[in-house]
């Protein structure tokens, strides 16, 4: 039977306030800041959000609240294609926002206000419309959503990502254990990948994971450039040298549009190659979502830039 969506992300899905200064302030200082802007954002949303503007076909499950920034968000979806049905309107609740300050280097650094929206419950997840995805994105670090609805997609033969950030290395072994054996491909930066694995290089953490159950490791390493892992193959991509203006959800949209690619039965060096270009002119754009870009205008950049894509 046809599967109504090629992803269905599971997770968060936040607005971001975003300032402009000129440096960080240390502790017990005062520095003025410019507001950028509100941007609607979170990691399982942006990863969604990328995915969809690449081509696939893409349902959220998430909450929020019933106010400005609810409202905010769903508009948002909208605008990128994401199907909503599995979205859940928190009435009387607030939607979790962050606020992100960005230095002259375009790096930044976040405080988050969660809210009891921020998550959805496992209730609140329609397993029926999960049942209607080809992969399922998942964040690593949520212990209960993780295994809630990893195992349900293993069940049901849906493939399985989690994206694995530092957090997710707290839990038990035998929760990371279980995880591994629901996913097909994860997403590891390199810190989560050192914190879930304990190992000190890159290649030992990655072959570490696939032991465990994945098919597919894609180590993500900022300006380093991504790793791809297999149990048959590993090759590395160079990351694009671009003029950073906010790397926030640089990650999410690398991850979205690898996931988007590979929907599409692309080798991994395309999804790659793909990815890594999204992800280069997403950061030259002030807010997570701003710089998305299309398929065809990625690769219209890559050409630009002497990278062909096979």
């Amino acid at each position: 039977m046809e599967k109504q969506f090629d992803i269905i992300g599971v997770g968060d899905s936040d607005v971001d306030i975003m300032l402009k200064v000129d440096r960080l302030p240390k502790h017990d200082e005062k520095r003025c800041a410019k507001l950028l802007g509100r941007f609607p954002g979170g990691m399982v949303a942006n990863f969604c959000c990328a995915a969809s503007n690449f081509g696939a076909r893409v349902g959220i499950v998430t909450t929020v609240g019933d106010d400005e920034y609810g409202h905010m968000a769903i508009r948002d979806f909208h605008k990128y294609g994401v199907d909503t049905a599995g979205v859940v309107v928190k009435e009387g609740e607030d939607t979790y926002f962050s606020i992100a300050q960005l230095d002259a280097t375009g790096e930044k650094a976040m405080t988050v206000c969660l809210t009891s929206a921020t998550m959805p419950e496992n209730e609140d997840v329609d397993l029926d419309y999960v049942k209607q995805a080809r992969f399922v994105q998942l964040m690593g670090s949520d212990e209960r959503l993780g295994l809630y609805v990893g195992q349900f997609a293993k069940k049901h033969g849906i493939k399985v990502s989690y994206d694995i950030e530092h957090a997710a290395g707290l839990h038990s072994d035998e929760t990371k254990k279980t995880m591994m054996k629901c996913a097909y491909i994860v997403f590891p930066n390199e810190a989560g990948l050192a914190s879930y694995t304990g190992c000190d290089s890159v290649e030992q953490g990655a072959q570490t994971l696939l032991a465990m159950g994945p098919e597919i490791v894609v180590v993500t390493q900022g300006s380093k450039g991504v790793d791809v892992f297999t149990k048959e193959q590993h090759f590395h991509q160079d990351a694009l040298k671009v003029d950073v203006q906010d790397t926030t959800g640089a990650g999410d949209c690398f991850n979205g549009v690898f996931l988007s690619c590979l929907s599409k039965g692309y080798s991994l060096k395309k999804c790659a190659k793909l990815a890594t270009g999204a992800a280069a002119l997403a950061i030259q754009k002030i807010g997570s979502r701003t710089g998305f870009q299309s398929e065809s205008e990625v690769i219209t950049f890559l050409s630009k830039e002497g990278n062909i894509v096979l």
